[in-house]
């Protein structure tokens, strides 16, 4: 308990250095550019340190370099295309989405025992073949970082949803035995959220490409080493962001908007919107987190149950299908009211 408290005011010591760092040498900085005004809708401060990539990839390195370094490479890779991004040094969307394309293709082609398991024998055939195993993992992985890239829009929308989603696999690793330290990181995203709670600093693409890209391996690398947890339990811990990614690609097209543009239609934003008309609060960034912790709220009790029943997956398809149902209710509702 002691060394635990001694672990967490060193890691809040930490982010505050590089938060004061990244603002006195104005590095990282969330600043709205063109192209990016969706930004403007919830974040007023364009001084706000992006220090997601700062503060995690050296607890990531410190974690995992003995356990899995090819895990350590390819999600340093993914934290730095992000961080890039950040400071406006990759700036176009395409050439990302290439760069992600790229490292992932490189992962799974040396990474042969690395597939996605669905118990689905079609899908599941489609594993024993090279071209189509590593297609298919790129597929689930580019859907998976951009999709959480998408929602960190508000407040402890993305940070809150990763540190609920790591404190199941801690749960999950836990009761398997397996060989996963992610209790730094449970704490580390802990410290994490109090600060962006109050729009103090912000996971920036780095953050959030480099940390799911990490959830979803160590979830994926579960699976096919336990088959008693059924592999949907990873798809309902981590549905929500993939899906946001995947409607917004399917909205746009049926409106004609370009996919590599951002936009403010995305659910947290339909309902920041909604709770601003009915004045819940004044405060910009009290209201950006609240949406965030509104969502995480019901996100968390799909997520318990799917927890309860991780060997069934009649119960995850369930879970999953149920989320789906109650967002496309909610952001059709929303969306009607706001028109």
């Amino acid at each position: 308990m002691v060394n635990d408290l001694l672990i967490f005011l060193f890691l809040a010591f930490f982010l505050l250095i590089i938060n004061f760092i990244l603002k006195k040498f104005s590095l990282s900085l969330d600043k709205i550019s063109s192209g990016e005004n969706h930004k403007s809708l919830l974040r007023s401060d364009n001084s706000t340190p992006l220090s997601g990539t700062y503060f995690f990839l050296p607890i990531i390195l410190f974690l995992f370099y003995q356990i899995d370094i090819i895990l350590v490479i390819f999600c340093s890779l993914i934290f730095l295309l992000g961080l890039l991004s950040d400071i406006k040094i990759v700036s176009s969307y395409k050439l990302r989405l290439i760069s992600q394309f790229l490292l992932l293709s490189f992962l799974f082609f040396i990474s042969k025992e690395f597939v996605i398991i669905t118990r689905i024998s079609f899908l599941d055939n489609l594993m024993n073949y090279e071209l189509t195993r590593i297609l298919v993992c790129v597929f689930f992985f580019m859907v998976l970082i951009n999709g959480f890239n998408f929602i960190d829009g508000a407040n402890c929308l993305c940070s809150l949803n990763l540190l609920i989603i790591t404190i199941f696999i801690f749960l999950l690793i836990h009761n398997l035995n397996i060989n996963y330290e992610v209790k730094i990181l449970v704490l580390s995203l802990i410290i994490f959220l109090l600060f962006n709670f109050f729009g103090k600093n912000f996971l920036g693409d780095g953050g959030a490409y480099g940390l799911s890209f990490l959830v979803g391996y160590i979830l994926v690398k579960i699976v096919i080493t336990n088959d008693t947890v059924s592999p949907y339990f990873v798809a309902n811990l981590l549905w929500y962001p993939a899906f946001e990614n995947l409607f917004s690609i399917l909205r746009r097209n049926f409106y004609n908007r370009n996919n590599y543009l951002p936009d403010n239609y995305h659910l947290h934003q339909l309902i920041f919107k909604y709770l601003k008309i009915k004045k819940f609060t004044n405060k910009n960034f009290l209201l950006s987190s609240i949406v965030g912790i509104i969502i995480n709220l019901v996100l968390i009790i799909f997520f318990y149950i799917g927890y309860i029943f991780y060997n069934h997956t009649i119960t995850q398809i369930f879970l999953i299908l149920s989320g789906i149902f109650l967002y496309l209710i909610i952001y059709y509702v929303l969306s009607y009211k706001l028109k």
